[in-house]
């Protein structure tokens, strides 16, 4: 849904001006709240965050330098002319969704496939939706489609018998998980470990694995979060998140965590001359969004 003119003011003011040529796109995919308000114009959105980083290196004279350095400072020896998109919509073909995988940001090189996902205030990744019960004016309200554990069972709404019930409806995770975690899909799990806030972690290893095979392109999938007072920060130093990182460790895609802040001082020290100024400009308007928002929820 394109912004209106009132809308496209109010996000228009919370984007850094390197990143404006996003605005130019009608067919951007602008995130809405449950009331149908966009959220990018406000001072705490992620999306709008990451639209201020990705959106300017995009429009960088050279921003395959920068996203050499990323790679370099990643441990990851990967270097090319990189193809940078914002807000990334995997094929619904690639995995059998109905509502497919979203990717805030992606990088993509003639050897690599960086997919990044950028968090900001929120707490964790999004959950499954099976566990919940269904509501609205539907005739299965109040029904849970899944129990909450990897175990055969029936989903009451399509009768389907399996362990899963996204995998009953033709989605395929499960056939990804064995690749870049170490879970096996053909045992039971109890509870289902992608009940939380690791259903998108996962979601997204398995997107980026599905398309990088498909390419021949080596995988890597970054989480990339605002340092400071917040919930994510907190969330990735936790012991359950460690447990998370060790579940991928020498599997097909490569799990990297990294803050903003670390970014940008990686940014702004690879830049080439004509890019330095602005990337300059970048981390001090970033920076500052993520002190002003930290003061703001820790007062």
């Amino acid at each position: 849904m394109p912004l209106t003119s009132e809308e496209e003011r109010e996000v228009g003011k919370n984007i850094f001006p390197g990143a404006a040529h996003v605005l130019a796109g009608p067919a951007f995919p602008w995130h809405r709240d449950s009331k149908g308000d966009v959220t990018a114009g406000r001072l705490q959105s992620s999306q709008a965050l990451a639209i201020d980083v990705f959106g300017t290196l995009k429009a960088l004279k050279k921003p395959s330098l920068i996203i050499d350095a990323l790679m370099e400072k990643m441990g990851i020896p990967e270097t090319g002319q990189w193809k940078i998109k914002l807000e990334r919509t995997i094929s619904p073909t690639v995995l059998g969704e109905p509502r497919p995988t979203q990717v805030d940001a992606s990088a993509e090189s003639e050897t690599a496939l960086v997919f990044f996902e950028c968090k900001f205030t929120e707490t964790d990744g999004g959950a499954c939706s099976q566990t919940k019960r269904i509501g609205g004016r539907s005739r299965n309200r109040g029904m849970r489609q899944c129990s909450g554990d990897y175990v055969m069972q029936v989903n009451p709404v399509n009768g389907v018998r399996s362990r899963c019930a996204l995998t009953g409806k033709g989605i395929l995770y499960w056939e990804y998980v064995p690749r870049v975690l170490e879970i096996d899909s053909a045992t039971d799990h109890r509870p289902c470990p992608f009940r939380g806030g690791w259903y998108q972690w996962m979601r997204n290893l398995v997107a980026c694995d599905a398309i990088a095979q498909a390419s021949g392109n080596r995988g890597i999938f970054v989480v990339l979060y605002a340092d400071g007072p917040f919930a994510m920060a907190e969330k990735v130093a936790s012991p359950e998140w460690r447990d998370f990182c060790s579940l991928t460790e020498g599997k097909a895609v490569k799990f990297i965590t990294l803050s903003y802040q670390d970014f940008l001082a990686c940014t702004t020290a690879a830049a080439a001359p004509p890019d330095v100024q602005v990337l300059t400009r970048l981390r001090d308007w970033v920076n500052g969004k993520i002190d002003t928002v930290g003061n703001s929820t820790n007062p």
